[in-house]
């Protein structure tokens, strides 16, 4: 992915409208404030709780302006409910009120309010010269804050946002954090009701598309354990707030056997622990001489 490859939209002296990224960044580039520093990117900023779903919604949201509203700073509250039947609206109040239309809690900032406001935290772009070297890191709905005000010398004074509109593929596939609530999606959509084998791990996902933690009990009376991070635990112990339980190779938690310790006590002497219909460890019941031909050892150590 390039920059040419990324449309942004913003709100200049006219109308908003259409821009092509690379085209954009190279024009601020190319200019300077009254202390000879360039006009170009210094930040780019994400809204928290930005899902695939919502930078859709933007997409569509911000394209009923495009074009529309006219430029003016006293009347900028007016850009999706009309004053005499016309809408205004400036660079910020273009992005501001497209996020309050999609159901964000976000009042009208100016651009130094959305540098510093915590309703919004930093992309890892890496700018060299006034370009994103890494734009793949870019989402729709992305704020590009620019430095821009002649009669502000300093260099961090932020004066224009631009918001990405359209990248190659709105829809991605990979992990999306939404407040403490983790989802893996699919081309856009999160999986659900399913386990995904994701980076060597296996996790699972409810029926809503969360990433599901603790414990997981399956349809064939199986009992799993996903670690806080949500990664399916396998050949080990865990230990919650009712006892300690193993859970197998498969990640299955081993029920009503021995598991035996791969430590020996002396040479071709093992301690096997007896776990009970429940998974409870049962220290009560560990033995050196198990009973195989009543009770089998856990899968994961059967060989």
């Amino acid at each position: 992915m390039t920059e040419k490859d990324i449309v942004i939209c913003g709100h200049g002296s006219g109308t908003p409208s259409l821009k092509n990224l690379d085209w954009y960044l190279s024009y601020r580039y190319a200019q300077k404030m009254s202390n000879d520093k360039r006009k170009g990117l210094l930040r780019v900023r994400r809204l928290k709780g930005m899902t695939s779903v919502k930078e859709a919604t933007f997409h569509d949201t911000y394209a009923t302006i495009l074009g529309r509203n006219s430029y003016n700073q006293d009347l900028r509250q007016f850009v999706y409910t009309p004053r005499n039947g016309r809408y205004y609206s400036d660079c910020s109040s273009s992005g501001c009120a497209t996020y309050q239309r999609m159901g964000f809690e976000i009042p009208l900032m100016n651009t130094a309010e959305m540098l510093n406001s915590s309703l919004f935290e930093d992309v890892p772009v890496r700018i060299v010269a006034g370009h994103i070297t890494n734009p793949e890191v870019l989402r729709v709905g992305d704020a590009l804050l620019f430095a821009g005000n002649i009669n502000r010398p300093n260099l961090s004074y932020v004066g224009h946002v631009e918001y990405v509109y359209e990248m190659p593929e709105i829809y991605h596939t990979g992990w999306e954090q939404s407040g403490n609530i983790w989802h893996y999606l699919d081309h856009g959509e999160p999986v659900r009701d399913v386990w995904r084998y994701v980076g060597g791990r296996w996790y699972v996902f409810d029926g809503s598309g969360r990433m599901i933690t603790g414990w997981y009990h399956d349809s064939t009376d199986e009992w799993y354990y996903m670690a806080e991070d949500g990664g399916m635990c396998s050949s080990q112990w865990v230990t919650t707030d009712t006892g300690q339980y193993y859970l197998c190779a498969d990640g299955r938690m081993a029920r009503e056997c021995y598991v035996r310790d791969s430590r020996q006590i002396a040479p071709g002497r093992y301690l096997y622990y007896w776990v009970d219909a429940d998974g409870r460890w049962d220290p009560a019941w560990d033995t050196e001489s198990p009973d195989l031909e009543k009770y089998q050892l856990a899968d994961a150590q059967k060989n």
